[in-house]
C-alpha cells in the first residue's frame, strides 16, 4: 500500500478501465475485458490493484439529491478560531447535510458544500453553526444552477 502522498501512474489499460467503470460501476468484468481485448483476470487484477493503492475509494451509486427533495445546494465560508479546525472539521463531517468540506487558503478557513431540501432547513443549520463558539464568522451562497458536478469523474484522466 502506497503512502496517501504518493503518485499513482496508470497506464492506458488502467485508464480505459476507470473510464468504463465510471461510467457504470456494474459493468462486469467480462465485458470489460472484451472492450478492451484483455483477459478477465487482467481486469480483475488491475481493479484490485487500483482499490488496494487507494486510486479507487469506494464503488457507490451517483445519487441525485433534488429527485429525493434536496433542492437546494449552498457554499458556506466558514472562519474557525486559530488552531481549532481540524475538530471543528472532524464534527462537521458527519452533519447529514454536508457533502463537502474544504480546507482553503483566503479569507476563509473551510468551505462547505451542503444540500438542503429548503430555506428552513439551511437557515436551522446557519443558526447551528453560528452556536459554536470557535466559529468567528460564515458566507452563504445559494447555488442557482449547477453546470457542472461530478467529483468521481476520469474525464481528467
Amino acid at each position: 500500500m502506497n503512502k496517501k502522498d504518493d503518485i499513482i501512474k496508470l497506464d492506458d489499460t488502467d485508464v480505459n478501465i476507470l473510464k468504463i467503470i465510471n461510467e457504470d460501476v456494474r459493468t462486469s468484468y467480462r465485458q470489460i475485458s472484451r472492450s478492451l481485448d484483455v483477459s478477465v483476470g487482467t481486469v480483475h487484477n488491475r481493479i484490485d490493484k487500483m482499490v488496494k493503492s487507494g486510486v479507487i475509494k469506494k464503488f457507490s451509486p451517483v445519487i441525485d439529491h433534488r429527485k429525493l427533495g434536496f433542492v437546494l445546494t449552498t457554499i458556506i465560508g466558514v472562519r474557525v478560531k486559530g488552531g481549532k479546525l481540524k475538530n471543528w472539521e472532524d464534527k462537521t463531517s458527519f452533519n447529514k447535510n454536508v457533502v463537502g468540506i474544504y480546507d482553503v487558503t483566503g479569507e476563509y478557513d473551510a468551505f462547505l458544500i451542503a444540500k438542503f431540501k429548503d430555506t428552513d432547513e439551511l437557515n436551522t443549520f446557519i443558526k447551528e453553526l453560528l452556536k459554536d463558539p470557535i466559529i468567528e464568522r460564515t458566507y452563504t451562497q445559494t447555488v442557482l444552477d449547477v453546470v457542472k458536478e461530478d467529483m468521481g469523474s476520469s474525464n481528467i484522466l
